[in-house]
């Protein structure tokens, strides 16, 4: 699938604003007095950034090689860090939910997802080796997986979507017995928009390598 020239664009330029709001969070949260998951905003960060070099040309940092490395150790640690998360559910999902972003990450920078197959996508054509001339078709590299994936990535979106929905608006309280009787709570800085900001990362993955597939 060609996807236009602006489309591209557009998704890179939300990619790295991801990237850049994921970094404002890290750096204000503390001075604001409130609380942030610094693991999901440190991935979120990485994410984005690398994202939106995979989609525009323009947007490249690091060599794919260099992401490669990155996401592998990043993907380890969360996946150390579910397993030994067996007490909180709720922190587990997180770390699983971070773990797998980092997988689809590694499959995309291996399985050749880049500028060139969006905008020059050769699905459906057909290779013939040994023909001087003929394109080769790099839509067809680990396609059972890819769709996996995008599957994937469209029902954690909806599973993010619901639960935006479902989720009360946080409200500082205060600390009731301790040392600290009477503080006040450090609430989540801005949750919502974090999540929202991780469902806008799993679309994009979708479509980055949908647009590979098809």
């Amino acid at each position: 699938m060609n996807a236009p020239a602006w489309l591209t664009d557009l998704l890179s330029i939300l990619m790295l604003a991801l990237g850049f709001y994921s970094l404002w969070r890290l750096l204000i949260a503390r001075a604001w007095g409130r609380t942030t998951d610094y693991e999901t905003d440190a991935l979120h960060l990485l994410a984005g950034v690398a994202t939106a070099g995979v989609i525009a040309g323009w947007a490249r940092t690091l060599p794919r090689g260099a992401w490669t490395v990155v996401f592998a150790a990043a993907g380890v640690y969360f996946a150390v860090r579910a397993a030994r998360a067996r007490g909180d559910s709720a922190d587990r999902r997180r770390l699983l939910g971070a773990t797998g972003c980092c997988a689809v990450l590694l499959y995309m920078f291996t399985a050749g997802v880049g500028p060139s197959t969006m905008r020059g996508s050769t699905a459906g054509q057909v290779t013939m080796a040994g023909m001087p001339g003929m394109i080769f078709d790099q839509t067809v590299t680990y396609p059972s997986i890819g769709l996996i994936f995008v599957v994937g990535l469209a029902f954690a979106a909806v599973v993010v979507v619901n639960r935006i929905g479902a989720r009360p608006a946080p409200r500082p309280a205060p600390v009731i017995g301790g040392p600290d009787d009477g503080a006040p709570v450090l609430i989540a800085l801005a949750p919502r928009s974090a999540q929202l900001s991780r469902v806008l990362l799993l679309l994009v993955l979708g479509y980055a390598i949908l647009t590979k597939l098809v």
